[in-house]
C-alpha cells in the first residue's frame, strides 16, 4: 500500500484518539424548546417501563448542570451505581440530543418481556406440538 510508505505519516497513539473523541472535547448544545434542564432531558427521554426521571440514582449521577450532564462518561455513571442498560441508553440518548434530534423522535420503550417461553419450535404457544412431553408441560 502506497500510504505506508510514505514518510509524512506517523502512526497515532491509541490513547489521543480515544481523548480526542470523548465527551469532554465535544461540542455542548444550548437547550432547545421545552428541554432546559437536565431534568427536563430525563422526562423527555423516559417511557413507561424506563423511568429515568424518577430513578433516583439517575438524577443524581446526571445532576443539574447542563453542560456538565454532557460531559459525563460509563466511568462516571457506573461509579454512581447506574444500571449498564440504562447507562448506555442515557448516554445514546445524549448524543442524538447533541446531535440535533428531537428526544420524541428517537426516545423508546424497554422491550417487552416474551408471553411464549419454550424449548424452541417445538413449543408453540405454550403448548407442546412436537416430541415427548418433559415434566410440567401441558398437553394439547
Amino acid at each position: 500500500m502506497l500510504w505506508n510508505k510514505l514518510p509524512w505519516t506517523l502512526p497515532v497513539h491509541p490513547l489521543f484518539v480515544r481523548s480526542a473523541s470523548s465527551a469532554a472535547t465535544r461540542a455542548v448544545p444550548s437547550p432547545r424548546g421545552k428541554i432546559d434542564s437536565p431534568k427536563a432531558f430525563l422526562q423527555a427521554i423516559s417511557k413507561p417501563r424506563r423511568d429515568l426521571a424518577s430513578n433516583s440514582t439517575c438524577v443524581s449521577a446526571v445532576g443539574e448542570d447542563w453542560d456538565m450532564m454532557f460531559r459525563l462518561t460509563s466511568e462516571k455513571l457506573k461509579g454512581e451505581g447506574m444500571a449498564v442498560k440504562d447507562r448506555k441508553y442515557l448516554l445514546w440518548s445524549l448524543e442524538k440530543f447533541r446531535q440535533g434530534e428531537d428526544p420524541r423522535d428517537f426516545a423508546y420503550d424497554i422491550k417487552k418481556p416474551k408471553k411464549v417461553r419454550g424449548w424452541g419450535p417445538r413449543v408453540q404457544k405454550g403448548y407442546r406440538v412436537r416430541g415427548m412431553l418433559r415434566p410440567g408441560e401441558k398437553k394439547p
